[in-house]
């Protein structure tokens, strides 16, 4: 091979020492574009990730618990566990909805905090909800026997969210805990309103399917659960001794002791003092004004001995008609109790609803109600006529009555279309009672009476009373047998639907993400 050729060839397999540097420096930036580009990648990812992390994807999904096989998500637990938690801290104020719920006290003594409370009742809850839900499904119920109050339910959740001045999706996080969501939220709405439905219709089934021989079967054998019982008391609350007196000193143990014995001394002095004059023809009402006992009740009654303080029933019970005994309140004080009577209850309540129109009322200074001008009175006379109009026009149902209620009614019974149920004589602070409880009275029946309190009080209300007479009700001791069997039967229902494997609950990783 010449020397030309050769070189030629050389030229042609490998580049020149310029052409390799240049190689190798273009081989090395590619490189770097290729890790730089991996690390971006990497990079993304996890910015995603935390994303997705932070914006609770991964926990809510979660499973915070099981029952039976099915397992319960984070969200779906948070859906009973912070409406509970929302229930202690605004409504109770049982919790402070600021400060950890495994930092405050359910109960010392069982070493429970709040955060086990909610998350014991929450599982509870849901594990009632899915057994009755199940059960009103295999029972033949759907979706659409629920779907109007379920429309309604969301509408009013939407409509507070609003009110709110947030969104539908905030406000849900703000009672239901930062891992709900709508689609959750209105399913497990759903479910609980079935479960609620079903249980109720069981419930009415079992309450109407006891007859006359069950109700007097069981009054024989039950007469301390089911008998009235009518009876007075006045206390004497025992002096408040401290640890130390007036100048600050501690006083010793024997000092705290003699002074308790003194205070107590005292009080029992007055509880003998206020029998005596009992037993010497001192009527109640004038022994409560001439004695001013810590507390006390004229004539008070209760359905059920297990209704009695446990302090004083023994000795209640042992006492003849209208004879009275002190009774000690272990180192606070002294009851008179005073025995009236025992009785099977036959009265027979009413059921009936009412619409209450109010006359407009101003305050004083002290906060108390005062007396209508007769310009109120007059304006709320007129909106009485106007509704007892549209009354007169419709077609005198109890439910075209409840309507009106439900839009006109300034009572708390409007929503449930103006009903009051256990409607007893003297039950009623008006001209209602007398008209009520007429021999004559008939279904159907409609009054209007005025309403006038006494100025001066913070209770006081004053208006008109729209009144419609809807039915007698089952004599007073067999709706208390009724209910009481109907409790039994149901607690039974329950114990059997909830026994077993298949509800059974437990606890999984994802309820750490509660109450810290």
């Amino acid at each position: 091979m010449s020397a030309s050729r050769e070189k030629k060839q050389r030229q042609t397999v490998a580049p020149s020492d310029k052409n390799s540097k240049a190689y190798s420096e273009q081989a090395a930036y590619k490189r770097k574009v290729r890790t730089y580009t991996a690390i971006g990648v990497v990079v993304a990812i996890l910015i995603a990730a935390l994303i997705t992390w932070n914006s609770g994807f991964f926990q809510r999904r979660a499973t915070a618990a099981t029952i039976g096989d099915s397992k319960v998500s984070v969200s779906e637990l948070g859906y009973y566990y912070y409406n509970i938690r929302y229930m202690y801290a605004y409504y109770y104020r049982a919790v402070d909805p600021n400060t950890p719920d495994d930092e405050q006290m359910y109960n010392e003594d069982e070493d429970k905090t709040y955060r086990d409370f909610f998350l014991e009742s929450a599982l509870s809850q849901a594990q009632n909800d899915k057994a009755l839900y199940d059960a009103a499904v295999k029972a033949g119920y759907s979706k659409s026997d629920i779907q109007e109050d379920l429309d309604e339910r969301i509408a009013s959740t939407k409509n507070a969210a609003k009110s709110s001045a947030v969104s539908y999706n905030a406000y849900l996080q703000s009672v239901y805990g930062e891992y709900i969501t709508p689609g959750v939220f209105e399913d497990l709405e759903a479910r609980s309103l079935l479960a609620t439905k079903y249980y109720n219709d069981v419930y009415t089934d079992t309450k109407d399917s006891f007859t006359e021989t069950d109700l007097n079967d069981y009054y024989k054998e039950n007469k301390d659960d089911a008998d009235t019982f009518k009876y007075s008391y006045l206390y004497f609350k025992a002096d408040e001794v401290k640890d130390t007196d007036d100048e600050g000193n501690t006083r010793t143990n024997e000092e705290v002791t003699k002074l308790k014995k003194e205070a107590m001394d005292a009080a029992k002095a007055k509880a003998d003092e206020a029998l005596a004059a009992y037993q010497d023809g001192t009527d109640v009402t004038k022994l409560i004004a001439q004695t001013s006992p810590s507390n006390s009740a004229d004539h008070t009654t209760v359905v059920g001995a297990s209704s009695l303080s446990s302090i004083y029933k023994d000795q209640l019970l042992k006492l003849e008609k209208d004879k009275g005994a002190v009774v000690e309140n272990t180192d606070a004080g002294y009851y008179v109790v005073i025995f009236h009577d025992r009785y099977q209850d036959k009265t027979t309540p009413a059921t009936i609803r009412d619409i209450l129109i109010n006359a407009e009322t101003t305050k004083d200074e002290d906060g108390n109600t005062e007396a209508p001008t007769q310009e109120a009175w007059d304006a709320a006379k007129a909106k009485a006529d106007e509704v007892m109009a549209k009354w007169e026009e419709s077609d005198k149902t109890a439910e075209a009555f409840g309507k009106l209620a439900e839009e006109y009614s300034a009572s708390s019974t409007a929503a449930n279309g103006g009903v009051t149920t256990g409607v007893k004589p003297d039950t009623l602070n008006d001209d209602r009672n007398t008209w009520l409880f007429d021999e004559e009275r008939t279904a159907g029946d409609v009054t209007m009476v005025r309403h006038q309190d006494n100025p001066g009080s913070t209770t006081a209300y004053f208006g008109y009373h729209i009144s419609y007479f809807q039915e007698w009700e089952e004599e007073s001791w067999k709706q208390t047998v009724r209910a009481a069997l109907t409790k039994d039967a149901m607690t039974d229902w329950s114990d059997e639907l909830l026994g077993g494997d298949a509800y059974a609950t437990a606890l999984a990783d994802g309820a750490k993400y509660f109450g810290y």
